[in-house]
This record gives C-alpha cells, sequence and structure tokens, in this order.
C-alpha cells in the first residue's frame, strides 16, 4: 500500500504493528477482530494510542507546513539557467528551466514569476509555439510584468499573432503596443527606441496584410474532443449507461447490467465521469493535477508548493477549491498510503457537512433499504452522486483481521490528517459538544499535548467520517478503476527495459490516475471481457467489444484475462483480490485454445506439447524430456535477456546477433506459435529500426502483427495497435503502399472500439493521410 519515503514509511509502521501484535499473541488483536463495525474500529485505533506510538509522525506534522515551499533563491537559479541556454539557442532546454523557475517562484513576492513566464513565452516564439508564447505573455502581464519592458511582450505577442494568421487579435494588440509606445512608461531613447519603431512599422504592415487576406488561419489548438453519447440515448435508470442495459440483481451475482436488447460491436454502453480521482505521484511532473491531461508547455503550478503542476488557471483554482487546498501540506504522507489516498478524496469531494446529513438521514436520499435497490436515489436513479459509492461492496466479512487493522490504521492517519488542517473547525461549534476542537483532538493523538491514559475520545462527527473513510478503503480494494493514457515511448530505463520484452501483448496503455466510477462497477467480471474501455481526459467510455445478444450480461475485465494468464493464475488473482471463483466461458473451457500460445514443440509431430502431452499426437513426453525442455527454456531466457541489455546499451550489432541465436535456439523446441518466439522477433524489429533499418524491422514485425492477431484476435485492441506500430515502421521504411493498406487495416479494428476522436485513432488517419499524399507523386509519374 505504500513505498519508502524520506520522512518515515507508513508501511513499515504498520507491519511493525502487526508483527508486534501477532509475536504476542495480544488479546486487543481478538479485541479488534470481533468489531462488528467501521466506526468501532475506529474509536479502538484512538483510545489504544496506536498512530501516537509512530515515533516519526509528529515531527512530520509539525514540520509539513515548510515542505516543498516556494522559493526565490531556486527561481533565480532556474532562471538564469534558462538564460544560459537561451542564449545558446536551446530553446526546448530554455523553456523547461523557465518552467522550474515558474514553479519555485512566489508568486505574491516580487517579479520572479511574471519574469519567467516573459522569458518562457521568448524561447516558445523560437519554438514556433506561437499560441503557447501567446498564453505566457497574457500571464506575465497579468501579474505586473515590469512596465519598463513591457512594449518586448507587447510587440512578441503581436508578431506571434501574426503567425497564428489571427488578424482582428494581432490587429487589436498592435493597438495596445502603440498606446503604450505613447505613454509614459515607454522608456526606450535614441537608437534602441528607433530600431523598436521601425520593427513596429514592419508589424503593421505584416498586419495589414492579413487584413487583406479573405479569411483568418485558425487557431492551432482547437482540437478539443468531447464525450461520445451512449447507444440509443441515456438510461432512464442509469442515466450515465445506454438504454439498451438493465440494471439487474440476483443473490449470487449481485448487481450487474444485461442487454435488454441487441447490441453491435463498437457501441458506447457506457460514458461517465469519476466521483473522485487521484493522480499517481509518478506523473506529477508530467499530467496535470485537476484534468489528468498530459502537461501543455505552458503548464502552471500551485501556488502554495511545488510538487503539483495544472493545465492553465482552470484546473489550478478548481482543484485548490475541490480538494488541494486540505490535501497540499501533506501529498508526502498521502501517497504512502497508496490506493488509500482516493478514499480522502471521496469525502473530500462529498464535503464534510454532507456526509454527516447523509449518514443521519439516508432516508431522504435512497429509494429503499433492500439490496436490490442499493444505490437507487429517491427518484429511482443510479445517478452521479455519493449514494451510488457508498453502496459499492465493502466485503468487510471476508477482510483478514491483519488487513482490516492495517485498513483501520490507514484510515486513521486520513482522519488525523483531516483534522491537523483545520477541515472540521466548520463542525467544530454546533457539533463537538466534548469541549475539544478537532486540532486539540490531533495534539493529543500526536503526542504534543497530554492524553488521557486511556486513549483519545474522538467527537461523534470524527468518529463517523473515520468510520466512512475506512469503508471506502475496503471498497477501494475491490471497486479501484485505472485511468490510463497511451504512452508510446517509454520514460526510463525500467519501463524501456519491460516495454521491450511485453511489446508483443501490451496495448501501450499507461496508468496515470486511479478513480472511482460507480457504474463501470456494476459490471461483473469474466476473463474475456464484453467491453473495452478508453478515456478523454478522466471522463470513462466504454464501448462493446463484440456483438451482444439480447439478455446477455455485459462484462469487464478486473485485470486477468484469458489471453495473457492461463486460469489457475486468474482463479488465483480473482480469489486473493476480489473474494471469489471466475465460473466464466473462458475458465469452463479450460483455455484448450490459448495453451499452443505457450506450449514447447512436440518432438514426435512438431504439434502442441503442453505439459507432458502432445495435444495433437497424444505423445507423453518422459520427466527427463520435460526437464531437458524447461532448462532450455531457462537458458533461452538469459539469452534473450542479456540481448536486451546490450540493446539497451546501444551496442545493435552485438544485440542483434544474440537474439537471432535466442530465436534460432527457440525455434528448436517451442511451438511455432509460442509467445517467445514473437517477443524475440519483435525485438529484432527494434532493433533493426533503432539502426534505421526500417525495411528489415518490418519484415520482423510482420510476424509480431501476426502473433496478436492470432491470440486475441482479428478485432481486438492488441492486434490493433500491432498493426499501427508495423504502419508507422513500413512509412518510415518508404513502403506507402503497404503502409496504407496497413492503415486502413487499423482503423477498421480500432474505429469500434475507441470514440472517433481518441488519439490513436487522430495518429493512425494522420499517417494514413501522409502515406496518401506520398504517394501521389509516385501514382502520377506511374
Amino acid at each position: 500500500m505504500a513505498a519508502s519515503i524520506s520522512f518515515g514509511n507508513w508501511q513499515q509502521a504498520l507491519d511493525e504493528i502487526i508483527e508486534s501484535w501477532e509475536n504476542r499473541k495480544s488479546k486487543l488483536f481478538n479485541t479488534f477482530q470481533n468489531l462488528q463495525d467501521n466506526e468501532s474500529r475506529l474509536k479502538f485505533i484512538f483510545k489504544n494510542n496506536l498512530i501516537r506510538n509512530i515515533d516519526w509522525l509528529q515531527n512530520y506534522f509539525e514540520t509539513c507546513d515548510s515542505w516543498h515551499g516556494k522559493s526565490k533563491v531556486e527561481a533565480a537559479f532556474w532562471k538564469t539557467k534558462g538564460n544560459k541556454y537561451f542564449q545558446q539557442r536551446k530553446f526546448a532546454l530554455a523553456v523547461d528551466a523557465y518552467s522550474q523557475s515558474c514553479i519555485n517562484a512566489p508568486s505574491a513576492e516580487g517579479d520572479d514569476l511574471s519574469l519567467s513566464l516573459g522569458n518562457r513565452s521568448a524561447a516558445l516564439f523560437h519554438l514556433k509555439h506561437y499560441e503557447s508564447c501567446v498564453i505566457d505573455i497574457d500571464r506575465a502581464i497579468s501579474l505586473s510584468f515590469p512596465a519598463c519592458s513591457r512594449q518586448k511582450l507587447l510587440a512578441r505577442k503581436t508578431l506571434a499573432l501574426i503567425k497564428l494568421g489571427q488578424r482582428d487579435e494581432a490587429s487589436k494588440n498592435l493597438q495596445t503596443l502603440k498606446d503604450f509606445v505613447e505613454s509614459s512608461n515607454f522608456s526606450l531613447k535614441d537608437q534602441k527606441r528607433d530600431e523598436f519603431l521601425k520593427e513596429m512599422a514592419s508589424m503593421e504592415l505584416s498586419v495589414q496584410a492579413l487584413l487583406e487576406e479573405p479569411r483568418c488561419k485558425k487557431s492551432i489548438n482547437d482540437f478539443n474532443p468531447k464525450p461520445p453519447k451512449v447507444f440509443h440515448g441515456a438510461n432512464q435508470v442509469v442515466p450515465q449507461a445506454s438504454q439498451c442495459l438493465s440494471l439487474s440483481y440476483s443473490t449470487k451475482k449481485g448487481r450487474h447490467l444485461s442487454a435488454n436488447k441487441s447490441i453491435p460491436r463498437g457501441s458506447t454502453l457506457i460514458v461517465e465521469k469519476p466521483f473522485a480521482a487521484v493522480l499517481l505521484p509518478d506523473h506529477y511532473e508530467t499530467h496535470c493535477h485537476h484534468c489528468f491531461l498530459p502537461l501543455p508547455l505552458t503548464y502552471l503550478g500551485c501556488k502554495r508548493c511545488t510538487m503539483v503542476r495544472f493545465c492553465n488557471e482552470v484546473c489550478r483554482d478548481s482543484a485548490w477549491s475541490g480538494f488541494h487546498s486540505t490535501e497540499c501540506r501533506y501529498l508526502d504522507l498521502l501517497h504512502s498510503v497508496g490506493i488509500a489516498h482516493l478514499s480522502l478524496r471521496v469525502v473530500l469531494s462529498a464535503g464534510l457537512p454532507f456526509l454527516l446529513d447523509f449518514l443521519d438521514n439516508q432516508s431522504k436520499y435512497r429509494l429503499s433499504q433492500d439490496p436490490s435497490y442499493l444505490g437507487l436515489n429517491s427518484r429511482g436513479q443510479y445517478d452521479h452522486e455519493y449514494l451510488t459509492v457508498f453502496d459499492l461492496m465493502t466485503h468487510e466479512d471476508s477482510t483478514e483481521r491483519s488487513d482490516m487493522l492495517q485498513y483501520s490504521l490507514t484510515a486513521g492517519l486520513l482522519l488525523l490528517t483531516l483534522a491537523h488542517s483545520g477541515l472540521f473547525s466548520m463542525l467544530d461549534g454546533a457539533s463537538n459538544t466534548a469541549g475539544k476542537s478537532a486540532f486539540d483532538i490531533s495534539s493529543m493523538i500526536l503526542g504534543t499535548k497530554a492524553a488521557p491514559k486511556d486513549g483519545v475520545n474522538l467527537p461523534p462527527y470524527m468518529v463517523k467520517i473515520g468510520g466512512l473513510l475506512l469503508r471506502h478503503i475496503l471498497q477501494l480494494v475491490c471497486n479501484a478503476h485505472a485511468i490510463t493514457s497511451i504512452q508510446t515511448e517509454p520514460t526510463s530505463e525500467t519501463a524501456r527495459d519491460a516495454a521491450v520484452e511485453t511489446n508483443v501483448s501490451s496495448t501501450e496503455q499507461t496508468r496515470v490516475a486511479t478513480a472511482i466510477y460507480p457504474t463501470a462497477s456494476l459490471m461483473n467480471h469474466a476473463c474475456d471481457p464484453t467491453i473495452v474501455s478508453s478515456f478523454i481526459d478522466k471522463t470513462l467510455v466504454v464501448r462493446t467489444l463484440k456483438d451482444v445478444a439480447e439478455g446477455d450480461e455485459i462484462y469487464n475485465c478486473y485485470g486477468p484475462h484469458y489471453c495473457r494468464m492461463d486460469k489457475e493464475e486468474r482463479q488465483a488473482i480473482l480469489q486473493s483480490q476480489y473474494r471469489f471463483s471466475c465460473d466464466c466461458l473462458a475458465c469452463r473451457g479450460g483455455d484448450l485454445d490459448q495453451r499452443r500460445f505457450g506450449a514447447y514443440r512436440c518432438p514426435r509431430c512438431a504439434g502442441v506439447l503442453y505439459t507432458e502431452t502432445c495435444l495433437e499426437c497424444g505423445f507423453t513426453a518422459d520427466r527427463a524430456t520435460i526437464t531437458h525442455l524447461k532448462a532450455r527454456a531457462v537458458e533461452c531466457k538469459k539469452l534473450f535477456d542479456n540481448a536486451l541489455s546490450l540493446m539497451n546499451a546501444l551496442q545493435f550489432e552485438a544485440a542483434l546477433a544474440a537474439f537471432e541465436k535466442c530465436r534460432d535456439q527457440r525455434r528448436e523446441f517451442l511451438y511455432k506459435d509460442h509467445r517467445d518466439l514473437a517477443l524475440v522477433e519483435d525485438a529484432i524489429a527494434r532493433c533493426y529500426a533503432s539502426q534505421g533499418d526500417f525495411c528489415s524491422a518490418a519484415d520482423h514485425l510482420y510476424a509480431s502483427v501476426e502473433f496478436a492477431r492470432s491470440l486475441y484476435g482479428p478485432l481486438s485492441q492488441e492486434y490493433g495497435h500491432e498493426l499501427q506500430k508495423l504502419a508507422e515502421v513500413l512509412f518510415n521504411a518508404g513502403r506507402l503502399r503497404e503502409c496504407v493498406d496497413v492503415c486502413e487495416g487499423c482503423l477498421r479494428v480500432l474505429r469500434d472500439l475507441y470514440h472517433p476522436e481518441h488519439q490513436v485513432l487522430r495518429e493512425v488517419k494522420e499517417l494514413l493521410a501522409e502515406a496518401e499524399n506520398a504517394l501521389l507523386p509516385q501514382m502520377s509519374a506511374g
């Protein structure tokens, strides 16, 4: 649940508590195990001072205000670095340095932020990112950029608008520049003044030329995809879903979604925004902390801390009012609790006053207490409301006692964080009958104030919120949903190694955030799912992978897919995390069709030798033969790993020789469709592509593409992505006719799986257009 961090390790603290209790066979452990509800568990944590005994927490809460704060010194350092890069005409590096200066600059002190924004606009102009340049100029001026130099920004903005073809805006800004030149703030003298006025005259001619054009050009950043509509209109009961779906209930399956009419492949079944979502820390520097989109070049930082970044002021201010004002000081601590951070975000998204009213007056929020009506509000709808989150399954009864204690301690830590933040101050007056404020309570818990020997008695309102935090942690174990983004290139050495080895089966999706989607949670699991998910920023779009017959249940895959894991592995994962045994068609079928992708080559007929028996001729291998085959597989894996190391060290010739040797040896004892043979062909293709030999790379990629088609099917995501990769290599190889054919095949596969404006579809369409345009001269010459 946690990662090691400098101030302490929450998971280690949890492990030490559990180990201590188990070693001492503590009676407290048994007492805790017998508690029947979440609020009692939270009371238990604080009555027994369990969090108070974690020594580094007090120091953290005393000092966290000073962590990751702004620094004029850091801002000046990065601005100077940016200036050096700019002078060296290393404009991309200059943009990065100026961005770091902006992140560190105190927004309320001096000119550091406005100057760094102005400097970044200059570097962006030289990189021909004219629209981004204009954005930074407007920000710098709004932050009172020094008047003595403001003509530089106004002139640069006019030139950028001219480059963008925005004639009306360019004309308007030029007039603003003229007015400034006529004002007392314009301070240039003598030769510098004359040179600047000549530059203005040149701009005026350019603007006049623009005004004489019949039409102005569009902005280069007009693309703003909107979520699609659901198939056949919105559902009356589940508004985020298609009306072709029905919400059903049974004691065995619980709540689930079924088709009430035939639904074709490629239909949009669900379009849903998350109730709450949390960006993963690994993506803080690359994605917006609010909308989770990749950051633009003009990103902004938080006004207080240097940890997070935002697309623009709208995202920054929305995040601050919604959750970041509470979380800002405690991000290191929240990172350490892992997915439990989302539990806190759920509480902040709902709001404390609402949650307390909800707990005290549930009858006014729900239709019925009957299990078949869970999640339905008083209007009979499963809408985008807190009730749908509250009613998700918690699996309390099947949670191991050591896990329950860990989750309870983590909920206690999150409750302590809320108390320390002062968020409970809105409740301290009317709701607190104990005579202590939430902050006083947090001081007692941390040991900065004396606490009773029998522990801390929490105010009732804190107990209720703590119980909800624990409830949501329990729910997230089974209901958290990954938000993914297409990533075409790995971002680290480790990721690069992994991408090389798994590229054949990877859909190139990177997990950037964790969210809770109550409607999507209604779908039960199948190892061969009905649907595929994609995203427009945080909005989940669910589409059908296959035709669905009337009455069929709609299934999601919770991770263990029948094409990626054998039945035994899938069942173990599902039982461990989700606490059920899967009985889907793929599991009942026993993976017969999939065995060839992990089988040995039969010594007698070259058929599928799976475990000990050939599925084609019936040959049974003895123990010595199987041992020998396993040993050869291990040796080839070592050879493959060595080749990967050589490739990552850019020793492509040596890597290529090692990969080819590995391939030749694997062919001797692996079945012809074994995934390891496709994997090595993919690696060979990468070696050739890295050396610029795209023609040879394409020849080897064809094997990977055919493998993906055989394993996942001709209409699968995986096959479509392999086609996209092959098309790009064919284009670089100059094999344009093949590139066009492969692009068209890729679009036929993926257009049903993604919304029309999905990143992958746009990239393939652009590549197809380029290839077709490049073919035109050849066709004309022919």
